[in-house]
């Protein structure tokens, strides 16, 4: 009885939550203004005369929802889809992701389920203005208010109809590889891990050649690749054996946007690298760059998944990073240490609110978003919560950018704008003109030619700068394979 008072208790203050949000000028240095952020709402005293002030925990204490983010144990049977929360097994200690919350042992290989993140939902409201079309103001809010709407993210196609969740799961790891019982690395290693700890790529376990794989999130294995979009999807959802994306399912285009959006107004910044890792070009997005070896890369693509999933632990459901160094010493367990290099240890795995290799390992598809170029500059993009499937959208997708016969994508680049007319759906570039420190400081990949695409986001491993949360995709086809592209478990 008592709990449950407390419980109530707690909710009523989460309603009473004021929302917060942060502004963005998107104009370009040498404009008065051009890049500056200004935090709002209940964080508007965290300015100054220059903007808004670098992150801090005094901020990210006040940002109610992205403080109910933690990192979880789910069931692999969800018992009710519209109730994910009722299938998790344990939560994980906040400040230590290897101890359950009540401080006893906690099994994140796999034995006791799934490692997630809860993500609670949220309501938000996009400001823009053709009068004010430099700028645009972005707020959240944990509970209604005039004038918000729920996060897309929050709503799934289940038994056909549009339904509206509590929570979505993000997987606190990348994909990884899972054939009945067995968790396994993308591929086989061996060697003293003190002085030549290598792949063997004959066993390469490319995610196309497998028999009923599921897509899994556990620590310890190197990521899955070498797969389409579908090939992904299909993984996702093996592990319940749904086929509709009412639970299990690969990372979509919503829940992402969601992420990007709680990033964003609690670091004050779409530098993401910046943030989390603490250079422009930082986190794991240096590691093949210039150095990699083919005794390494076991003569194969460099390319390759190269860090095991893990190591972000100590940070439990916070951010931040952790350095290769402090995980594996120099080469020590790391499968791709060949004795001779040792450039790679000043990388770090970022972490972002218990969701770890957000960026910069190697590029992550997400679902449920088809685009249609009708030229390399002219783009209709269509996203849909469930039902998912390549090329031709169903009547489950709704068109959230439309070219009407005029240019509306930019070339290949930095980008400094989005759609702002589509900001409640996320976060698609609209104009070039960054870099990796102005715009929105990651790098946009545009089609070569018309037809249908599909979507990567996050970068990989020889991109430096040109990775980051923000780092989208888009001239890959549906049958697009390569050991550069894995995928995120999610429900």
């Amino acid at each position: 009885m008592r709990l449950e008072l407390r419980q109530r208790l707690g909710n009523a203050n989460i309603l009473g939550a004021e929302p917060y949000g942060l502004r963005f000028n998107f104009n370009q240095p040498p404009t008065a203004g051009a890049g500056r952020y200004d935090r709002l709402g209940a964080l508007e005293e965290y300015n100054n005369a220059s903007g808004a002030l670098a992150w801090n925990p005094e901020i990210a204490a006040k940002c109610t929802v992205q403080n109910r983010m933690r990192r979880c144990v789910m069931k692999d049977t969800i018992a009710d889809p519209a109730k994910p929360q009722n299938s998790v097994v344990y939560y994980l200690h906040p400040t230590d992701s290897t101890k359950r919350a009540d401080g006893t042992a906690a099994k994140l290989d796999g034995t006791d389920g799934q490692v997630m993140v809860e993500i609670p939902r949220f309501f938000q409201r996009a400001v823009y203005s053709d009068s004010s079309p430099d700028t645009m103001e972005w707020w959240i809010s944990p509970s209604p208010k005039a004038g918000y709407t729920v996060h897309p993210a929050f709503f799934k196609i289940i038994e056909g109809e549009k339904t509206e969740v509590p929570f979505r799961y993000m997987s606190a790891y990348e994909g990884v590889l899972q054939l009945g019982d067995n968790y396994l690395d993308y591929y086989d290693y061996e060697g003293d891990p003190n002085t030549v700890h290598q792949r063997l790529a004959e066993n390469e376990r490319q995610l196309r050649y497998q028999t009923n794989p599921k897509l899994a999130s556990v620590k310890g294995k190197l990521p899955v690749a070498q797969g389409t979009r579908a090939e992904f999807r299909e993984a996702a959802r093996n592990r319940d054996g749904n086929t509709d994306d009412s639970t299990w399912r690969l990372t979509d285009w919503s829940l992402w946007s969601a992420i990007q959006l709680l990033f964003l107004i609690e670091y004050g910044t779409f530098n993401s690298q910046g943030a989390l890792a603490g250079d422009n070009a930082g986190g794991l997005s240096n590691l093949a760059s210039g150095s990699w070896a083919a005794s390494v890369s076991g003569g194969s693509s460099t390319y390759v998944p190269i860090v095991p999933t893990g190591g972000t632990e100590s940070l439990g459901n916070g951010s931040g990073n952790v350095s290769l160094k402090d995980i594996y010493g120099e080469g020590a367990g790391l499968p791709i240490f060949d004795g001779a290099n040792d450039l790679y240890w000043d990388d770090v795995i970022p972490c972002y609110r218990g969701i770890e290799s957000p960026y910069g390992h190697i590029w992550q598809w997400l679902d449920g978003i088809v685009l249609d170029f009708d030229t390399v500059n002219r783009l209709d993009a269509y996203v849909s919560p469930g039902a998912f499937l390549d090329d031709n959208p169903s009547d489950a997708y709704r068109k959230f950018i439309a070219h009407s016969e005029a240019d509306n994508v930019p070339g290949s680049g930095s980008f400094a704008r989005i759609h702002e007319v589509a900001g409640l759906d996320g976060f698609y570039p609209r104009a070039s003109g960054g870099s990796t420190i102005t715009g929105i400081t990651d790098y946009y990949y545009n089609t070569s030619g018309a037809g249908k695409r599909v979507v990567a986001v996050g970068g990989i491993s020889v991109l430096g700068g040109y990775a980051g949360v923000f780092c989208v995709l888009a001239h890959s086809s549906s049958g697009t394979r390569t050991t550069a592209f894995g995928g995120r478990l999610c429900l």
